[in-house]
Parts: C-alpha cells; structure tokens; sequence
C-alpha cells in the first residue's frame, strides 16, 4: 500500500480543516517516522526550516539527532528518497472562510496524533521567511472533537489567572471547520528547552494550579472516585470478568484507604509530562489541556511526570524506583497542602487511585485491556501487587 493511499484518511479529514482556517501554501511534506503512529511532516523548503520545526515536535534529545540526520541526509542525495514525500492534493486546497480569525499565508510542519478516537492533527504555523507563529490543532475524527472543545474551555478559564500567565498557552482562534472537525489556534511556547527532572519550578507550577480550585471533599464525593466507577462500568462488557473483578476490588481498596480523610481536591493537568512542557528561565510551560479535570487527586500529576516515562521508556518500573516516586509524591503534597495530614496510608491510597485512572483511560481508548501496551502492562502488575507497597 503507497503511503499516499493509505493517508487518504488522513487528507480527507485534515484538508477540509486547513482549508477553513488555516491557509497553507506548501503543498508537499518530507514524512519522518512514516512506520510509527505519530509521523511527522516536515515542509519540503529546506533543511534549516525543518530543523527549526523539529524543536517543538521532537523532545527527546537522540531522536531530535536522528531526525536532523534523516532530514540533511535526504537533502543531500535527493535522488535517493530516503524519506517519504506526502503531497497535498490540488484540488484540496481552496480559499478560507471570509470570518477565519486567522490573516496571511503560512508554511506548516504536521504532526498526525496516534491513530483512534482521539486522533487529532498538530500544526506548527510558520510564517513564509520561517518563523513559527502559532500552534493548531484539528480533530482528524468526529470523536477527537469533544477534546479539542474541552482544551478551549481550559485554555479559557486558565487565562483569567494571574498565577499562571505566561506559563499557559494563550488561545488565539478556535471553531469548526467545513468537514465539522473542531480546531483551535493557540500561542507557541518561549522556549524549546526539555527536561524529564522534577525541578523546583515543576513544583510551583502544580502548587499554583492546585490552588485555583481548591475544594475540599471526601473521596466518595469527589469527580475522581466517581471517574473510577463510570469509567470501569463502561469497560465491563469489554474485559474478561476475572480481571474486572480484581479492578472493581483495587476500585474498593482506594475507597478503604481514604475513607476517612477529607482530600484536597484539585485541578490536574492530565497527561503532565516533559513532552508537554517547556522550560523558560525559572518557570515551566504547560500545554496540551485536553485531559485536564477538577477535583483531582493533589498527586496525580506529581506522580504521572516520573511515572509516565519510565513507563514509555521500555524500561520496568522496579519497587525502588516506585518508592521513589511515592517519597517525591509525599513531598510535594507537604510543601503545596501543609494543612492536610499526609500519611503513608493516604499517599499510597492515592498511587492506587493514580494508578487506576490512567490504567482505565488508556483502556477506555481501546475498549480492552491490553496488556501488550506498555502503560497498561506496568500499571496493571503494579496495581495487582499493590498488597506489598500500600500501607494499611
């Protein structure tokens, strides 16, 4: 199968978005990574300009290397096609929408998300002498477009906080395109600095957004006890009894845990991960609030930014390296909420619940549990042995 056949989802989803809001002139992509679920166009106009877009696509220090070889390779020996071109249909391209909030003609570099329900389209705009001006995000399918609503409403309420200025993107346009799919335009961020440590202004990120919405609720009572039980109803058809069961009994462990303890419940970022910020200076910037969500546990995103990593990394998440992340968990939640009691029955309560969440979400996407992905895998070993790191 030609990579222009099997994209032609792709083109017949993202064209029409393009189109109405954001007019590009470049008409034809080098495609890196053609065989991963997340390939990336890069503009067939240089390899300067293409080495400037992979600084917001490509985080990781030795796969931004790779990529730079690839890409100069490719322009060196042009003749050799060592990198796949995507060419955007003529007779796709058409003028935008009269109201579009978005003026002039851009230059893009697209990453295509993970294919599924969520599937959506990041595009870095660049004005036509290379400058990055603006990042988009379209929904690929009918699905994707819930997320891309819900990251406006955040983007919206976030910027009424003073707390958080500059360390947010700012929204700049957001509608529907002529196919239905939802988009939206936001500011880019100061910085391509990436680091996967914990820093102090990691910290002062999450205590700051912490405090923005800080209830106070029992477990029982709060969206994230509640997410755990819609959640894992809705994958009862879908996973065989045995292993709900030992999910519905976990589900009933967080419940004993916290039973008695009223939480801080908070605002979570959702997916808070280096790949989804950027250090400027002493500050951080966060974006990609698509799975935001109120009354969350104060250790979730704590947790997820080591968590998620080594999940992803290959590498397995033994018990010293999750003692570790319960300790800086622990830390973190005396320094930001020092009125709250925090006790090794509550911290290790919410690593379950933490453990919980992420584990139904990647599942809910597939409709299974897969114990082939990565995520799923480590954090279904980690909640079925959980009688050996939760304290009683």
């Amino acid at each position: 199968m030609t990579l222009e056949r099997s994209w032609q989802s792709v083109t017949d989803a993202l064209a029409p978005a393009v189109a109405a809001a954001l007019p590009i002139t470049s008409g034809a992509w080098h495609v890196l990574f053609s065989r991963r679920p997340r390939p990336l166009l890069m503009p067939a106009s240089g390899f300067r300009l293409q080495r400037k877009c992979l600084s917001y696509f490509v985080s990781n220090g030795f796969g931004r290397l790779y990529a730079q070889f690839l890409l100069r390779a490719n322009t060196l020996l042009p003749r050799g096609a060592l990198l796949p071109e995507f060419h955007w249909p003529r007779e796709r391209r058409c003028a935008p929408r009269q109201d579009t909030p978005l003026r002039g003609r851009f230059n893009a570099a697209i990453q295509i998300g993970t294919p599924g329900p969520y599937q959506k389209a990041s595009i870095l705009l660049l004005s036509e002498q290379g400058e990055a001006l603006a990042l988009a995000k379209i929904a690929l399918v009918p699905s994707a477009d819930h997320a891309v609503a819900t990251e406006v409403g955040w983007l919206r309420m976030l910027e009424e906080f003073d707390q958080l200025a500059d360390q947010v993107p700012r929204l700049l346009a957001e509608g529907t395109a002529f196919n239905g799919r939802r988009y939206l335009v936001t500011t880019l961020a100061p910085s391509s600095r990436v680091t996967r440590t914990f820093t102090p202004a990691h910290q002062r990120f999450l205590a700051a957004l912490g405090r923005i919405r800080l209830e106070s609720l029992r477990f029982r009572a709060s969206h994230c006890f509640q997410y755990l039980q819609r959640t894992l109803a809705q994958l009862e058809p879908y996973v065989e009894r045995d292993k709900t069961v030992a999910l519905w009994d976990a589900v009933l462990d967080c419940e004993r845990s916290l039973a008695c303890w009223t939480s801080p419940c908070v605002i979570a970022q959702g997916d808070f991960a280096p790949w989804n910020i950027r250090v400027h200076g002493e500050r951080i910037y966060v974006f990609d609030w698509e799975y935001a969500r109120l009354q969350a546990s104060p250790l979730a995103d704590v947790l997820h930014y080591s968590m998620i990593q080594r999940a992803l990394s290959g590498r397995s998440i033994g018990s010293g390296f999750f003692a570790a992340a319960l300790r800086q968990g622990w830390a973190f939640a005396r320094d930001a909420y020092p009125e709250w009691t925090w006790t090794s029955r509550i911290v290790t309560g919410l690593a379950l619940v933490y453990l919980l969440q992420v584990l139904l979400h990647y599942s809910r996407a597939s409709k299974r549990l897969d114990l082939s992905h990565p995520v799923i895998a480590k954090y279904w070993r980690l909640i079925d042995a959980r009688r050996t790191w939760m304290a009683t």
